[in-house]
């Protein structure tokens, strides 16, 4: 409605211009009234119509089928024209022309002269009417289909969570049982970490991201399990960078990959496998490196495909993980959203 008054009140001008030049160019054909009072008249008449009778009956229409609101739309039409006909008229009357004589066959006059123009007025309203109706809707089926692809964007981001927690516990379960019988005392101390540990991924959203120095402190107590199985075959090493703690990363995006690199780095009769994790200046790309057995294929098990789909979902235009061989290093690399 405000860009219909708008557009309403620069026609009005525009109007007015048009009867003032008029006045000018031929005095004494109109009268000072007719100049400056019709176009008033004229827009306080369609403010008043679009407000209390336009609008409301254009709103109500919607619920209609297409082809029944246009013919509602068609017969209010012509009740709209009627009415400011008798409107304006009966404006024209009081105020520019001051009497009621011959009113029926001056209203007949009036009306046909200025009907096609009234309508003309009404088409114009209904035609923006309709416009912002299409641009209204265009931007809530726009905003609806971003929501659902929000929220499908956490659906996989859950299941991804889902399903790497199991994984997880099940391979440091199995950990805990191969060194039961062994030492009593480490198999306690790993329950003792892989209980921190699920608690703090139990407790995590996947949905947000962490602070760089969180998610590092949650691989520190992973590879404390590990290192209690492993002993001295395992060397951890963290090389990071002053400045990139608070940097932004997915939680848990690190562990797969170490758990990668020892699954299949002991593999090749490596007598210690050393582990490197490297944030680089600036914290957005982090490598993390193994002297294990070399690789000869990408091995595209549950925690790299996991690791995959999760920077996709932050950084869906570019490839953000990749692996290769680096002389004797396997190398992880990851580009951070």
């Amino acid at each position: 409605m405000k860009w219909i008054i708008i557009v309403w009140l620069f026609l009005g001008v525009l109007t007015l211009s048009q009867l003032v030049l008029t006045n000018l160019m031929y005095p004494g054909n109109l009268t000072n009234a007719q100049v400056y009072f019709y176009p008033l008249g004229s827009f306080i008449t369609g403010v008043l119509l679009l407000y209390v009778f336009l609008v409301p009956i254009f709103d109500y229409s919607v619920k209609y089928r297409p082809v029944f609101r246009f013919f509602l739309l068609a017969l209010h039409a012509v009740l709209y024209v009627v009415l400011y006909l008798l409107l304006i008229f009966l404006f024209d009357s009081l105020v520019v022309e001051k009497t009621f004589e011959n009113y029926g066959g001056r209203l007949k006059s009036y009306a046909l002269v200025n009907f096609n123009n009234i309508l003309k007025n009404y088409l114009f309203q209904v035609t923006i009417l309709y416009v912002y109706e299409f641009i209204h809707n265009l931007r809530h089926e726009m905003r609806r289909k971003q929501d659902l692809e929000t929220k499908l964007e956490v659906s996989k981001l859950q299941v991804l969570k889902y399903q790497l927690q199991p994984h997880f516990l099940f391979n440091s379960l199995n950990s805990v049982v191969s060194i039961l019988e062994e030492d009593i005392k480490k198999a306690q101390d790993m329950l003792i970490n892989l209980s921190d540990f699920l608690r703090m991924t139990l407790n995590s959203d996947f949905n947000k991201l962490v602070p760089l120095s969180l998610e590092l402190d949650n691989l520190q107590k992973y590879m404390g399990i590990e290192k209690i199985r492993f002993e001295d075959q395992l060397e951890f090493i963290l090389k990071i960078d002053e400045g990139t703690e608070n940097v932004k990363v997915p939680i848990l995006i690190l562990q797969p990959i170490v758990e990668n690199a020892i699954k299949h780095g002991f593999k090749g009769g490596t007598e210690k496998l050393t582990i490197a994790v490297e944030v680089e200046t600036g914290g957005k790309k982090i490598t993390i490196r193994n002297n294990g057995a070399r690789l000869t294929a990408i091995r595209e098990n549950f925690g790299l495909t996991n690791v995959k789909k999760r920077l996709k979902h932050y950084s869906p235009n570019r490839n953000s993980f990749r692996i290769y061989q680096e002389g004797g290093w396997v190398v992880n690399e990851l580009i951070l959203p």
